[in-house]
């Protein structure tokens, strides 16, 4: 399925992968940034660079910041080589100006896309997904603010609270009400979005 699972589901054989993979377009597209126009450039970042950070990322990401981090500095030398910025310039902005996220943030945000479909789409998922989170209103039969909310099961292990139906709910649960209300997935992309931002 494309994805390396080690024995301690640290996923560092996996990002290990990647890296090895986005590592030699850093040569190739310092040779032809000067060559090519910025639409193209952010083509060739979309093509060959992102699918690979974005695939599994909700499962992957879940790993500790030093293993990510590698390929996260892979990410942003790549987007400093294809828009042509030097290293004064805030990662941040990097990523702003091809409208997508740090690897660390784009995690949550996938995770956050999922239980916006779970809630307002569920129609659109598998079936095995029915039942994956429980909400609030299904548990408590008053009139709650926290009836939007997900219901957050205790759990006592760090590994536990790496599952995506724990680290989903709580993400979820900390949204804004009327980001957690907007039915529209592209307004709701497009204002998470903004809001990761902020941080």
């Amino acid at each position: 399925m494309g994805i390396y699972i080690d024995n301690n589901l640290s996923w560092q054989e996996h990002i290990n992968y990647v890296h090895k993979k986005l590592i030699k377009f850093t040569c190739i597209f310092y040779k032809i940034r000067n060559k090519l126009n910025y639409d193209v450039l952010k083509l060739l970042y979309f093509a060959f660079v992102y699918p690979h950070l974005l695939y599994a990322i909700e499962i992957y990401g879940n790993t500790c910041y030093r293993f990510i981090n590698k390929l996260e500095k892979l990410n942003n030398k790549i987007l400093r080589i294809l828009q042509n910025k030097s290293l004064s310039t805030h990662s941040i902005e990097l990523y702003r100006h091809y409208n997508t996220l740090p690897i660390t943030d784009l995690h949550l945000y996938q995770i956050l896309l999922f239980v916006h479909k779970f809630i307002h789409h569920r129609q659109n998922l598998p079936d095995i997904f029915a039942t994956y989170l429980t909400e609030n209103s299904l548990i408590y039969n008053y009139n709650t603010r926290g009836q939007i909310n997900l219901h957050v099961r205790l759990i006592q292990s760090q590994f536990g609270k790496r599952l995506i139906t724990y680290k989903g709910s709580i993400l979820w649960n900390n949204l804004p009400d009327n980001l957690k209300s907007t039915h529209s997935t592209t307004e709701f992309k497009e204002n998470l979005r903004h809001l990761l931002y902020s941080r």
